[in-house]
C-alpha cells in the first residue's frame, strides 16, 4: 500500500488537474448538446414562421387562386408572373428546409418528402417546377424528383 500512498503524495496535483480536465470536457459536451437542441427548436421555429408568412395571403389574393386546382391545362393556361413569383418563393422555401433538414436541424424528411409530393404534383407547381429546376441544387433536384416517383 506504501507505493499507492506514494504515488498520491508525488502526482496529487496531476490526478486534481486530470479530473478537472475531464470534468472540463464533460461540461463542455453537454453545453454543446444542449446548444444544438436549442439550435433545433429555433430552425423549427423560424421554418414555422416562414411558413406561415408565406402562406398568409394567399387566400386574399386573387391572382393565386388557381394554384391548387388540378384541372388545369398549363400549356393552354401558363403560370401568370404572380403565380411564377410565389411558386418561387414556395420552391425556395421548400429548399431551406430541406436544407436544414439535412444538416441535422430538424427531422421529418418523410414528411417533407410527403408534402413534396403532393404539392409538385398540382398542375401549377410542377409547371414552374419543371421550368426553374435546371437553376436549383442537383441534390435537391433528386430529392424532390424522387418524392414525385412516389405513389399517391
Amino acid at each position: 500500500m506504501g507505493g499507492f500512498s506514494s504515488w498520491i503524495d508525488c502526482n496529487w496535483f496531476n490526478l486534481i488537474q486530470t479530473f478537472g480536465i475531464v470534468g472540463g470536457l464533460c461540461l463542455t459536451a453537454s453545453a454543446a448538446t444542449r446548444e444544438a437542441k436549442a439550435r433545433e427548436v429555433e430552425n423549427l421555429l423560424t421554418l414555422a414562421d416562414q411558413h406561415r408568412q408565406l402562406w398568409e395571403g394567399v387566400a386574399q389574393r386573387k391572382e393565386l387562386a388557381r394554384l391548387f386546382q388540378t384541372d388545369i391545362n398549363v400549356l393552354t393556361t401558363p403560370p401568370t408572373v404572380a403565380e411564377t413569383e410565389f411558386l418561387n418563393s414556395v420552391i425556395v422555401h421548400f429548399q431551406t428546409g430541406w436544407w436544414i433538414a439535412i444538416s441535422g436541424g430538424i427531422t421529418g424528411l418523410h414528411e417533407m418528402r410527403m408534402d413534396a409530393r403532393g404539392f409538385f404534383s398540382l398542375p401549377l407547381p410542377r409547371a414552374v417546377w419543371e421550368s426553374t429546376k435546371k437553376f436549383r441544387n442537383k441534390r435537391f433536384i433528386c430529392f424532390i424528383e424522387r418524392a414525385l416517383k412516389l405513389p399517391m
